[in-house]
Formats: structure tokens, C-alpha cells, sequence
């Protein structure tokens, strides 16, 4: 790991999504809490986003709204 250089991926699952807003949050596995935007999506389309997903989010370390960590990357498992 090189610092906040480093690549960050975690598994998770969708835990909030608002599609009037296209963002949500992702629980990863030890109970974080990874604010995600639209752009950050890989392979799903808009509407099919449903919470308990499970997916692998790659993320850093962000202020985005009052969370800390934001996905830079989500892949559905």
C-alpha cells in the first residue's frame, strides 16, 4: 500500500439507493458506510439497482456529504 495513492476494494452490499438523486451508499463488509454516485457504476443499468446487491466497490478516502469514503468504482458480483 502507498499511502492514500493506494488502491482501496472492498465487497459489500447496496445497503441505500435514491434513484431521484442516482446516489446510494455501500455496506462493505466490516460495517462501512461508501457514498457512491451514478458515475461510478460499472455494468448495471439505472433501474436495476436494488439494495442488497452484493458488489465489489473500489473507493477512497473523500468528503462527500457526511461520509468520508466515496466509490470510485461498483461492480455487481
Amino acid at each position: 500500500m502507498r499511502g492514500e495513492e493506494a488502491e482501496l476494494i472492498t465487497r459489500g452490499k447496496i445497503w441505500r439507493w435514491n434513484s431521484k438523486r442516482a446516489t446510494g451508499i455501500v455496506e462493505s463488509a466490516t460495517g462501512d458506510h461508501i457514498w457512491f454516485g451514478l458515475d461510478s457504476l460499472r455494468g448495471r443499468d439505472f433501474d436495476a439497482i436494488s439494495i442488497g446487491d452484493d458488489v465489489e466497490v473500489e473507493y477512497e478516502f473523500a468528503q462527500q456529504e457526511t461520509h468520508t469514503l466515496r466509490a470510485v468504482r461498483i461492480d455487481w458480483l
